[in-house]
């Protein structure tokens, strides 16, 4: 986005807001899509909509400016620190908390033709993929639609750059390396088989999209710089356990400098990006 295009409120966003926000672009211009095409031509015409972990509702606000005024939009997140301001929100657009690893309120139940979920990777785990996924398919009407969006960092990793003197981005590496092997042994941390779960969910007409964050090669500095905020910000607030074979906070610092360094010789971090949707069975 830029200065040009930024809504006026954009000045008194906090810049978790304007980091989420940068995020959110980058992330859809390399995807290709704010909605997978294969779910836009068979929404219906008075369709509502659920974004769960919304964020900023910055998703659900595009979308509402690309899709039929007859739609609803609800946005669901577990705070409501980085929502939008309201006077910003398309009027068919609403934002309001929500935590869908908890049961599902009765009257949510069954009232969506659409669940959008995307990058909540990091509170994810062995089996709290599964969970959440057959949680958050009670929002669908019958014959309704989910797409999940999330990054495999487990396949991320720095790489040299086309500049003649970029280094191997092998710091960028050994961080990523480092946040991944803490998580795991931490939190059982790990990323699913997209199509194998959706299936065993029972939802039907899966289709799962994979590109990857250096398909468009002008988007690499983005999504490194992208990439090193959540690798080194989850590595500073891993620090503050003590735990054995952790990262000190000085540590951290230390390799984000090195790693600052491979991106600015021109290395770049890059990971796989999924979109997996389905749908449930109709009545």
């Amino acid at each position: 986005m830029s200065g040009e295009d930024e809504p006026y409120w954009l000045g008194r966003a906090s810049e978790e807001q304007k980091r989420l926000i940068k995020q959110h672009h980058v992330w859809t211009k390399s995807i290709g899509y704010l909605l997978h095409p294969s779910i836009a031509t068979k929404l219906p015409e008075d369709a509502r909509v659920a974004d769960i972990g919304t964020g900023t509702g910055i998703w659900l606000a595009e979308l509402a400016k690309v899709s039929p005024s007859t739609y609803q939009f609800n946005g669901y997140d577990i705070s409501d620190a980085q929502f939008l301001p309201t006077d910003t929100l398309p009027s068919n657009v609403t934002l309001r908390f929500g935590d869908f690893k908890k049961p599902i309120p009765e009257e949510l139940r069954g009232q969506f033709d659409l669940v959008n979920i995307r990058l909540i990777i990091i509170s994810m785990g062995e089996g709290v993929w599964e969970a959440t996924l057959r949680n958050v398919l009670q929002l669908l009407k019958p014959g309704g639609a989910i797409s999940w969006t999330e990054g495999n960092f487990f396949v991320a990793r720095g790489f040299r750059g086309a500049d003649p003197g970029s280094s191997g981005g092998h710091y960028l590496t050994k961080a990523q390396l480092q946040l991944n092997n803490t998580l795991i042994n931490r939190f059982r941390y790990n990323f699913p088989e997209w199509t194998k779960m959706y299936t065993e969910a029972g939802l039907e007409n899966v289709e799962e999209d994979v590109s990857s964050t250096d398909r468009l090669v002008e988007q690499r500095p983005d999504f490194t710089e992208i990439g090193m905020g959540a690798v080194f910000g989850g590595l500073k607030n891993l620090a503050s356990t003590k735990a054995e074979d952790y990262w000190t906070e000085q540590e951290v610092d230390d390799y984000r400098e090195k790693a600052l360094e491979d991106l600015k010789s021109g290395a770049y971090l890059r990971w796989d990006l999924h979109v997996t949707i389905g749908w449930t069975k109709s009545s």
